[in-house]
C-alpha cells in the first residue's frame, strides 16, 4: 500500500488549497478558520504529501456535544487531488487518530471535488439523512450563477419577474452600494434584519456573537456588503466573501417594511455585478432546498435565489470516521428524535 505523509501546520501562507484545484468553498481558508479559533473552537490545518508533492488539503473544527463529548468536521473538505483505495485508506487511519487524540465521537467528511458514495462507502461510514441539518454542517446543494455573460446578458437570463423586480427598485428610489470597509460600523442592522428574515421564514440561526465575531474579523480584500436603501433607511444587506475566483453570499437579511420596493432583488444584483468587477468566474447564493427536505424553511429563499439564473451545485453526501461506536449511535438517535419532533 502506498504510503502518505500527514504534516500539520499553522496558519500559514503554504495553506492554500487554491493551489490545488477550482472553485475550492471558502470554508477551507485560512480566514475561516481564523473565524472559529476566535469563536473559541480548536482548528486544525493538515497537508498531505506523496512523493513530495501536496495531494490533499484540509482544515477542520471542534465541536462540542453533550457530556463534555466533542466531534470534528471538515467543511468541504478534504480537498483532494487524488482519489484512489490508498489515499482514503491511509486518510481513515490518520483521521481515527486524530479523533482519539481530541478525545472525539466521530469525524464528518465532506469532499472537494465530490467523490462518489459507492467509493467513500468502502471506507467510511455515511451518515444518516436525519444528521444532516444542523448550524454547523454545510448545506449538501448550492445555487451558482455564472459569470461569464455581460451585465445585459445576465438580466436577460433572469426570471422575467426578477428582471422585472431590480427594475421595480430603482424606479422606487431604493438605492443599492457597496461597503468595503469598516464593517462593524453596518452590524446591528446587519443582525436585526437577519434575525427578522429568520423568524419570517420560520428557520433558525446562530447566536448574535457568532455574526458579531464574523464582522469583526472581515477583510477589506475578500468581503463586501451589499446594502439597499430607501432614503436614509437600511432595508437589506447582503455579505458576501470572496475566496478564489467565487464570490460567496454568506449571509443576508432585510426588513418588512417597503417591500413592495423590491430591495432584496436590488441588493443582490448590486452584488453580482460588483462580484464581476473582481473578476469573479461565479456569485454562489448558497444552500437551497432539496428534494429529500432536509432543509426546512428553505423553500421561500430557494425560489427566490433560483430566479437570478444559474445552476445547482451538489456536494458529496456526509460521510464520518467513527472513533467511539457508543456514543456515536447516542448521538444518531438524539439527532433522530429531533428530527421527528420538528
Amino acid at each position: 500500500m502506498k504510503n502518505f505523509e500527514f504534516r500539520e501546520i499553522g496558519n500559514e501562507k503554504t495553506y492554500d488549497p487554491n493551489n490545488l484545484c477550482n472553485n475550492v468553498p471558502f470554508t477551507q481558508g485560512n480566514f475561516y478558520g481564523d473565524w472559529q479559533e476566535s469563536l473559541g473552537r480548536l482548528v486544525k490545518r493538515f497537508l498531505i504529501y506523496s512523493d513530495n508533492e501536496i495531494v490533499a488539503y484540509f482544515q477542520m473544527i471542534k465541536y462540542p456535544l453533550l457530556l463534555g463529548k466533542t466531534y470534528l468536521y471538515i467543511p468541504y473538505g478534504p480537498v483532494i487531488k487524488v482519489v484512489s483505495e490508498d489515499f482514503f485508506a491511509n486518510l481513515k487511519q490518520e483521521l481515527k487518530q486524530i479523533a482519539k487524540t481530541e478525545n472525539a465521537v466521530f469525524i464528518r467528511l465532506d469532499f472537494t471535488p465530490p467523490v462518489s458514495n459507492d467509493t467513500l462507502s468502502k471506507f467510511f461510514t455515511k451518515a444518516p439523512l436525519y444528521t444532516y441539518h444542523s448550524a454547523h454542517f454545510q448545506p449538501r446543494v448550492e445555487w451558482f450563477l455564472g459569470l461569464e455573460k455581460s451585465e445585459n446578458e445576465l438580466l436577460a437570463a433572469m426570471h422575467e419577474k426578477t428582471r422585472y423586480s431590480i427594475r421595480l427598485a430603482e424606479r422606487k428610489g431604493i438605492t443599492a452600494e457597496i461597503i468595503t470597509g469598516d464593517f462593524e460600523k453596518y452590524f446591528e442592522i446587519f443582525y436585526e434584519l437577519v434575525d427578522g428574515t429568520a423568524k419570517r421564514n420560520g428557520f433558525s440561526i446562530h447566536q448574535k456573537n457568532y455574526y458579531e465575531n464574523i464582522f469583526q474579523n472581515l477583510s477589506k480584500t475578500n468581503s463586501y456588503l451589499s446594502i439597499a436603501r430607501y432614503g436614509q433607511k437600511i432595508l437589506a444587506v447582503d455579505l458576501i466573501i470572496v475566496f478564489g475566483k467565487i464570490a460567496n453570499y454568506v449571509f443576508g437579511g432585510s426588513s418588512d417594511e417597503e417591500r413592495n420596493r423590491m430591495p432584496t432583488y436590488l441588493v443582490q444584483w448590486k452584488a453580482i455585478c460588483y462580484a464581476k468587477q473582481l473578476d469573479c468566474n461565479y456569485y454562489n447564493f448558497g444552500g437551497i432546498a432539496t428534494k429529500n427536505k432536509i432543509y426546512k424553511g428553505w423553500d421561500g429563499l430557494t425560489t427566490f435565489k433560483k430566479k437570478f439564473g444559474g445552476q445547482e451545485i451538489t456536494h458529496s453526501d456526509f460521510f464520518d470516521v467513527v472513533a467511539n461506536q457508543f456514543w456515536y449511535r447516542l448521538y444518531n438517535i438524539r439527532k433522530r428524535l429531533k428530527k421527528i419532533r420538528l
